[in-house]
């Protein structure tokens, strides 16, 4: 691996990888040198769209392009796991978008992979790196809103019904827990750092059997976790971290630009990270940077967090 640059793939042109790729223009540390998908002309057109050279209409062509450091995998779920071994096992560091895996047991095989071949290995949960989210942890570590007794977190929107398609085909995992939901777990785990003592689930299902709707109550020792998504309507989609003292309030939180600080029912400090893009490229960037320093987790987004998110995700999966 070069000293100075990150080379990245691209294995999936959908539309994450769309606002991922956009976003790389503001990356110092890297460059998007190859896409793949399995049609030629989406890859093609894919390139064309952001200045990519080399476009290909096999996934094996880019796990064996040896200009290549690090792929970014945007694909359906159910492909997550064995996309990412090919890709390690052809001595690439990888990028996986959330969430990485579809079971607990399948990202140990996952670790165990990152592990025997040396492979560098992250799930991308984005939402992590961005500054708003970053200050708001911050600001609950310095006690400035005092012990959390509450997190509030909810994602939703309508999704139209198309038993074909990723989000309703239980073929491809779909379903709003591992979609939207994740989120909204990543948030109670961020915040709390705890595992919940006992979890409450009401879920409703789509003609195909997935779960379109999940309200979740997560009771942890000394607080509580109320978690919400939907493909049903659009939820209000911001995430409250509320203390003894005050709450923090982050619209839109997985995509996060500000978040406000509360004493009570004043507002006592904003913070908007005025940023240009989408905001993935602070994760982009962090693994870059992790790539240079020959890192083989995130310190962020590590193995045991993602493991957490899975755990926790499994333990919901069991109420339906």
């Amino acid at each position: 691996m070069r000293q100075d640059n990150i080379r990245w793939g691209i294995l999936g042109p959908g539309i994450i990888a769309h606002e991922f790729a956009h976003d790389m223009k503001f990356v110092q540390s890297g460059d998007i040198v190859a896409v793949a998908s399995r049609s030629r002309e989406r890859a093609q057109d894919f390139a064309g769209q952001y200045d990519i050279p080399r476009a290909y209409n096999s996934y094996d062509e880019l796990y064996r392009d040896k200009e290549i450091d690090a792929i970014y995998i945007a694909t359906p779920h159910t492909f997550h796991l064995s996309q990412s071994i090919q890709a390690m096992e052809n001595g690439k560091a990888v990028l996986c978008e959330k969430p990485i895996t579809t079971s607990p047991v399948d990202l140990e095989e996952l670790k165990k992979v990152s592990e025997a071949t040396g492979q560098y290995l992250m799930e991308g949960m984005w939402t992590y790196f961005l500054p708003a989210i970053q200050k708001a942890q911050a600001w609950t570590q310095e006690g400035r809103i005092g012990k959390i007794r509450h997190v509030k977190s909810d994602f939703g929107y309508p999704v139209p019904f198309d038993p074909k398609g990723r989000m309703y085909n239980p073929e491809l995992a779909g379903g709003a827990l591992l979609d939207m939901g994740i989120y909204t777990i990543a948030m109670a785990w961020l915040f709390l750092q705890q595992d919940p003592k006992d979890i409450s689930v009401i879920t409703r299902k789509a003609k195909t059997g997935v779960n379109d709707d999940v309200t979740m109550l997560f009771e942890y020792d000394h607080a509580v976790a109320n978690l919400t998504t939907s493909f049903r309507c659009k939820l209000n989609n911001w995430t409250y971290v509320i203390g003894e003292e005050g709450y923090i309030a982050i619209p839109h939180f997985w995509r996060a630009r500000e978040c406000y600080l509360y004493k009570l029912e004043e507002c006592i400090e904003t913070y908007s990270d005025k940023r240009e893009g989408f905001g993935f490229q602070f994760e982009a960037e962090a693994v870059n940077q992790d790539l240079l320093n020959q890192q083989k987790q995130s310190s962020i987004v590590p193995h045991a967090v993602s493991m957490k998110l899975q755990d926790h995700m499994a333990k919901v999966s069991s109420h339906f």
